[in-house]
């Protein structure tokens, strides 16, 4: 165990000193604000997770396939919490960022993203 500090190398500091973007930051902040919306959606994925993992082959046991169903209910869950996340944010961050507005979009038009937790 080494005594001295932590002095990382550019590598080190390239892997290990990320910065998130600001919209990153919010993407993140929206979906711990909504993490319900996935939760919910579990409940909801059932048909589209049963259908995805119908075709495996090589599950030997009823409880492997309910595990392989269970798992492809959580990727659906956050697939849409993300997406979901996306729409709330990526318009306000584009036109904070670069200027650009909906087309359509009233002036003045204040959503849902970057900044609010509505």
């Amino acid at each position: 165990m080494r005594d001295d500090e932590f002095n990382p190398n550019d590598l080190q500091k390239a892997l290990l000193g990320y910065d998130p973007s600001d919209l990153e930051s919010s993407l993140i902040d929206w979906m711990k604000t909504h993490w319900a919306q996935a939760a919910r959606g579990m409940v909801y994925a059932r048909k589209e997770a049963e259908d995805t993992v119908s075709g495996l082959g090589n599950v030997r046991s009823d409880e492997g396939r309910l595990v392989m169903e269970i798992a492809a209910r959580v990727a659906i869950a956050e697939r849409e919490l993300v997406a979901r996340a996306i729409a709330a944010n990526l318009p306000a961050w584009l036109e904070q960022t670069y200027g650009l507005k909906p087309v359509g979009a009233p002036e003045g038009d204040q959503s849902e993203g970057m900044g609010s937790t509505g």
